[in-house]
């Protein structure tokens, strides 16, 4: 079950809007102040008002829609969301009745279909009278037949239910087993990370009442059933993920209400062995779970409660706000996983190029002053990406100021080419902005169009490996070949060699970096799975084709390789390369990127 549509009517910016929604996993983006947040919030607040019902009237208070009493509460009892008063809700702090029958003036209808395939809605409705809101439900197509049993017991699973997370704060080393209500406070608060612990507990205990009922008076699980629980079970996912991204095993405390005051969580510190099990570093001690990173526990609370078994849509705001690239990827692709393999809705905003670049374009949900739709080309992406109209990042700003850009591959290929260009006696220029797609030229030179609209004296050098393409493409300036462009102050160019790592194949250097031998080195080169022999000047542009086209990066990093056979990466032999050991055709894009300075 998933929204397919929320309808909003005077919640805080959106006076009228209707928005559409897809399942599994949605990237919500927009610029700061542009609604993003807003759509989050009003499925928050949408939960929280059906839930408020169900507890005080029970499930037949959703379907008695128009009746006059509402349930009252203070902005105390309001913990959805934080704000300064309750009258911020509405649209301009204006609360007070315009053309609405009822006199409930702010109203969040969400629509989904059944399991039969037919629509379905509930529409909730805010009013506020001396500093108290009033909630009710205004409007439902649903019956006391499909949402309750005849012995009141509620249906599972007839209608959605929504969990709100804000950026992760709050944790602390003192945290008791909460009510449903006090963790929906935390985090309404902002201080997610006050029931982290109350989620693994929760978890936990269902890994175990899973496994007991698996059992069945045995001494020991089935093969099928722990692999049936490893792939299914939400801690055993959670566990295998925390293990295989941060060589961090996640251990609950026995607790006992009796006994314990507050909620216990471990860390231990280790590594997957060759058989796939989990072992922790010797003599390493246990630590609680509040003394890891940031990022660690931004991930570690996203992840779990997107596993929550009770929650089938997973509102998250701004997740990747403390994550690192590699981990923002990693994030995003676990959460889709879990979207699919567990029937999910995901809402996630974000800022962060690097996962709108990575998303599929018709899953990005572009948010404006006047509303939300779904990017309907790859070219919307684009558009997302430079910050036009939707996405300010800091990248822009320095964009604006410097009017240079340079486009990379990663962020590891700019401190490489530093290195390298320091090497070079070469002063690299600080007024090129740095800006890092993986993404083709044409897709780039799309990316330099949109952004020299707004910035019209925009100069721009696009540089990437050739990988595969022939070596016919490329000029001895550097020049892609291949590529048609008609853009005077947008330069198009492409290694010469097959990847950047290209450039480092000088066995003298490589040996000062290794500390051996250059024999060594030679005899390493020469193996079958390489069968190169280096000559003893690699730096011409015009060189013998099996170093041209020779697969440098895995050279270095993959299978029998550099890395493996002498502990060291491109880095350290960058570091130590001598001035005449600069290959030419990096003294070309260092005179590129001279004048492109200038």
């Amino acid at each position: 079950m998933f929204i397919k549509k929320v309808v909003l009517h005077r919640f805080k910016r959106y006076q009228k809007a209707s928005i559409n929604l897809k399942d599994q996993l949605s990237l919500v983006v927009g610029g700061n102040n542009s609604g993003k947040s807003t759509i989050l919030q009003a499925l928050a607040a949408w939960q929280f008002c059906k839930t408020l019902i169900e507890i005080e009237k029970g499930r037949r208070g959703w379907v008695q829609a128009g009746g006059k009493t509402g349930v009252g509460l203070g902005i105390v009892d309001f913990t959805p969301l934080q704000v300064p008063s309750l009258a911020h809700l509405w649209t301009n702090l204006k609360t007070s009745k315009i053309d609405e029958p009822d006199g409930y003036t702010l109203k969040i209808n969400v629509f989904w279909d059944n399991a039969d395939g037919e629509e379905r809605f509930l529409e909730m409705g805010m009013s506020l009278a001396n500093d108290r809101l009033f909630v009710k439900a205004t409007s439902t197509n649903l019956t006391a037949e499909e949402i309750i049993e005849e012995n009141e017991t509620p249906i599972a699973g007839s209608v959605p239910s929504v969990a709100y997370l804000p950026p992760f704060a709050g944790i602390t080393d003192r945290e008791g087993r909460l009510t449903p209500a006090m963790r929906e406070r935390f985090v309404g608060q902002g201080l997610s990370g006050g029931v982290v612990r109350n989620v693994l507990f929760d978890l936990h205990e269902e890994n175990k009442r899973q496994r007991t009922k698996l059992l069945e008076n045995r001494t020991k699980l089935k093969d099928s059933d722990l692999a049936w629980l490893r792939k299914n079970d939400p801690w055993e996912i959670l566990v295998s993920a925390m293990q295989s991204m941060f060589g961090t095993d996640i251990r609950i405390v026995p607790f006992n209400e009796r006994w314990h005051s507050y909620l216990k969580v471990r860390c231990v510190k280790g590594e997957i062995d060759s058989n796939g099990f989990f072992k922790s570093h010797p003599g390493f001690n246990a630590r609680d779970l509040m003394v890891e990173g940031q990022g660690f526990l931004q991930w570690l609370s996203v992840y779990a409660l997107s596993l929550t078994p009770e929650v089938n849509i997973v509102l998250l705001d701004e997740p990747d706000a403390h994550l690192n690239a590699a981990l923002q990827k990693d994030l995003l692709q676990s959460l889709e996983a879990v979207a699919a393999g567990q029937g999910k809705q995901i809402l996630m905003a974000t800022h962060s190029p690097e996962l709108i670049r990575l998303h599929e374009h018709n899953r990005i949900l572009s948010v404006a002053k006047s509303g939300a739709k779904y990017l309907d080309a790859p070219e919307g992406r684009i558009k997302v990406l430079s910050g036009i109209g939707s996405v300010h990042t800091p990248t822009i700003h320095s964009l604006m100021q410097n009017k240079r850009m340079l486009i990379l591959e990663a962020p590891s290929d700019l401190r490489f080419l530093q290195k390298l260009a320091e090497r070079a006696k070469f002063k690299w220029p600080k007024n090129i902005t740095p800006w890092y797609w993986t993404g083709t030229a044409s897709e780039r030179l799309q990316l330099f169009r949109q952004l020299k609209k707004e910035i019209p004296e925009l100069k721009c050098i696009s540089i990437r490996d050739r990988d595969d393409e022939s070596a016919s493409t490329v000029s001895e300036s550097l020049i892609d070949k291949g590529f048609k462009n008609k853009e005077q102050d947008f330069t198009v160019m492409k290694w010469r060699r097959r990847h950047i790592e290209g450039y480092l194949l000088c066995k003298a250097a490589i040996a000062r970096a290794a500390n051996v031998d250059v024999a060594e080195i030679e005899k390493f080169f020469k193996k079958d799975e390489h069968a190169l022999a280096l000559p003893d000047n690699t730096t011409k542009s015009e060189i013998a084709s099996s170093i041209r086209d020779a697969q440098a990066k895995e050279i270095f990093t993959k299978g029998n390789s550099l890395k493996r056979n002498f502990q060291i990466t491109r880095d350290d032999v960058a570091a130590v390369l001598m001035p005449k050991e600069i290959a030419e055709d990096l003294h070309t894009f260092f005179k590129a990127i001279e004048d492109l300075g200038k």
